[in-house]
């Protein structure tokens, strides 16, 4: 790569994190392009260069988010034998990224906020995910008899997406802390009992931070995280 196209990726990457902040101060709405390049220190004209609009800028932020978020869910996901364990894990990797990653948080929002006519939102592709832990758990009788997974999974994404939107401003202990109080209520009432006590509420500690770290240098391909039926090779 030569000296003149580093230097434009860096302005690039530049843009795209002054951006995130800027979505995740002000939404989607409110935000300028006027106020982007000046958090950024560049003319408006620079942006411009990179990106058409705030619309092409805001979707690169969200695609960015998204590739972040799978990358590091996918690790607990393929790692852990036991599908609880793998979804407590998985929520904690979100929100260790949720609560100190801009990109992340930003793209998160921005994908919950703002519409885009029938793209795999994350909410849906969280959905996919857990129902299909769930589901193995089943198949695997980690769950308490006569759970129903499909109404579980409504209500374990509302908690957690919830939580992912409440975690802004908190430290990654302070997240942790909140994850992990959540599932102590919640898994005695999911796991079946021979379970319960082989699950680590608080996540598997070296597994989760080595998942957040990994995901800015894992490689991602946007497809397989685009829906449902490609998520099946993926968390997310």
């Amino acid at each position: 790569m030569g000296h003149q196209q580093e230097r434009a990726t860096r302005t690039r990457r530049l843009m795209l994190k002054s951006a995130a902040e800027v979505f995740d101060r002000e939404g989607y709405a409110s935000a300028r392009l006027a106020d982007i390049s000046a958090h950024a220190r560049m003319s408006t004209g620079a942006l411009h260069f990179h990106f058409a609009n705030k619309e092409d800028l805001a979707r690169t932020v969200v695609n960015e988010a998204r590739g972040i978020l799978w990358r590091a869910a996918l690790i607990p996901y393929e790692k852990n034998g036991e599908p609880l364990q793998s979804l407590v894990d998985i929520s904690h990797t979100l929100g260790q990224l949720l609560s100190w990653d801009v990109v992340a948080r930003s793209g998160f929002r921005l994908d919950t906020e703002w519409p885009r006519g029938g793209r795999q939102q994350f909410i849906h592709a969280w959905h996919a995910c857990l129902r299909r832990l769930l589901d193995r758990a089943e198949e695997r009788g980690s769950l308490r008899e006569q759970i129903q997974p499909q109404p579980l999974t409504c209500a374990i994404v509302a908690a957690t997406t919830g939580m992912g939107v409440l975690i802004k401003g908190r430290t990654g202990e302070q997240t942790r802390g909140a994850f992990t109080g959540f599932w102590q209520g919640f898994l005695p009432g999911l796991a079946a009992p021979h379970v319960l006590g082989e699950l680590n509420p608080g996540g598997t500690t070296d597994l989760v931070d080595y998942a957040v770290t990994a995901s800015r240098y894992l490689p991602y391909e946007p497809a397989e995280a685009a829906g449902v039926e490609t998520a099946a090779k993926g968390p997310l």
